[in-house]
């Protein structure tokens, strides 16, 4: 059931960037009685790679309640993170040095986004043309489109990720850090493991100098949690020098990528190298699965902090602002949560601009201070890894507390909540 008032009724937003952070921001505000109009930034829907993510409950249940999700929408229950350092003495399945406890739902991240896309009508969904600029005015702020048309709206929301047009107009002088290292991601059908019952356990976190990988169950694309249909996801941590860089993102057709190679652009030869070195970082369990995959891809890590998610009439969302590091797990619930307090900014604001402040104050704190909390788990994971084979649960856990400080409110949706 929609929900407005007289500040949100009838006011014109666009939203940049069609994907879970504009999907969610679109719904929002369009129950809250606003005009939205959305622009897919790359001029096209958006494809599913069979990746996965990892999400708290409560906040699952919080989505779920503001009718972003479906109820019934599949995940698995991870109650522990398995960290294990191949030795000698563990070559296949790894020393394993802490069973680490934890409460997490497993998702595939094709299917959340499409319980997102589904809630945004089609006529409001615009991918026929890329964005090209993006204006503050007197009155409002404009979107520019490849045809040359201009689009006026009393509220743009960019939502368009990593690279954002929307914050490179805001803060140009704001570079996104390459922390160092890429993570190069995959996954493989259950049915080609011959003993997947390995996985079962929980989230498997595999350490190596300068780096881990990560493997876990996901549902498969069409949302089956049965065993033999499921899909592993996996994802490795690879150091690569910055001046490495533009070599290591050069395509199959020998053109250098900005920030990542997705499905089929990268060379044999490129996967080949990382294949052999995770026959040498990881188990054999571990490094077969990954050997097994096709199609695989790799993405630079960035982060980058902003002095504001708003300016004038033109807000920022998601990974368009301040983003973080992906050991977090936090950047898809980052985004949903920017939509769920701009709709009750809106939704309860006596003005568009007192809505905006205070909206912006506080989500500027909090996705800053999520960089801040990746970049602790970078260092500890990845940068400064120990030998976990030399370590134990006790030493384990020390080590942790000692390196990462958990913000108690990283994962938590604003507490006033746009109820639909």
């Amino acid at each position: 059931m929609s929900q407005s008032n007289t500040l949100a009724s009838g006011l014109k937003v666009g939203v940049v960037g069609g994907s879970i952070t504009g999907c969610a921001v679109a719904t929002l505000l369009s129950r809250i009685g606003c005009e939205v109009t959305l622009f897919e930034r790359s001029g096209e829907e958006l494809k599913d790679r069979g990746a996965g993510l990892g999400v708290p409950p409560s906040v699952i249940e919080t989505y779920i309640e503001h009718d972003l999700i479906d109820a019934d929408i599949p995940y698995f229950r991870a109650g522990t993170f398995v960290r294990r350092w191949r030795t000698p003495a563990e070559a296949y399945r790894g020393y394993l040095a802490w069973d680490q406890p934890t409460n997490v739902l497993l998702m595939n991240w094709g299917m959340l986004y499409r319980n997102l896309r589904r809630r945004v009508p089609n006529a409001s969904y615009r991918t026929a043309q890329r964005v090209t600029r993006i204006d503050n005015r007197s009155d409002g702020a404009v979107v520019a489109l490849t045809d040359g048309v201009q689009h006026i709206f009393d509220l743009v929301v960019c939502a368009d990720g990593y690279a954002s047009l929307g914050r490179h107009y805001l803060f140009p002088e704001i570079i996104p850090r390459y922390a160092g290292y890429v993570l190069w991601r995959g996954a493989l059908d259950e049915s080609a493991l011959a003993d997947a019952a390995v996985l079962e356990s929980g989230i498997h976190c595999l350490g190596y100098r300068s780096g881990h990988g990560i493997f876990y169950f996901v549902p498969n694309a069409d949302g089956s949690v049965a065993r033999g249909t499921r899909l592993v996801n996996w994802g490795i941590y690879v150091p690569v020098p910055a001046a490495e860089l533009p070599a290591f993102l050069t395509d199959t057709m020998g053109v250098i990528r900005e920030g990542s190679l997705p499905p089929g652009a990268m060379p044999l030869a490129t996967e080949r190298a990382l294949k052999d070195a995770t026959h040498q970082r990881l188990p054999s369990f571990y490094a077969n699965l990954v050997e097994r995959c096709e199609q695989t891809f790799v993405y630079a890590i960035y982060d980058c902090e902003v002095p504001a998610y708003c300016v004038g009439r033109i807000a920022l969302a998601g990974d368009a602002a301040a983003f973080a590091r992906p050991h977090s797990g936090a950047g898809a619930l980052k985004g949903m949560n920017d939509a769920v307090a701009l709709a009750d900014a809106l939704r309860t604001g006596t003005s568009l601009d007192a809505a905006l402040t205070e909206w912006n104050t506080a989500r500027t704190a909090s996705g800053n201070q999520l960089v801040r909390f990746g970049n602790q788990l970078g260092r500890a994971l990845v940068e400064e890894i120990p030998d976990w084979s030399t370590m134990n649960a006790e030493s384990m856990e020390r080590w942790f507390t000692a390196s990462v400080t958990i913000p108690a409110e990283i994962f938590r949706p604003p507490t006033a909540a746009t109820r639909t």
